[in-house]
């Protein structure tokens, strides 16, 4: 998962790019990118938002 979000959102690959890179199929590029965002979201909330609205 973090390797696909990394090549996507920081080196700016497309889709095709990253399945190459991968050697994957572009429907589980597409799983992989989702379930990063999934966590990283999960993450974000947990250790940012919930801090940010108690202070």
């Amino acid at each position: 998962m973090g390797k696909a979000f990394i090549l996507r959102e920081i080196d700016g690959l497309d889709t095709r790019e990253i399945c190459k890179v991968l050697d994957i199929t572009a429907t589980n590029s597409w799983v992989m990118l989702y379930r990063a965002r999934m966590a990283l979201r999960g993450c974000l909330e947990i250790n940012w938002i919930d801090e940010a609205a108690s202070e």
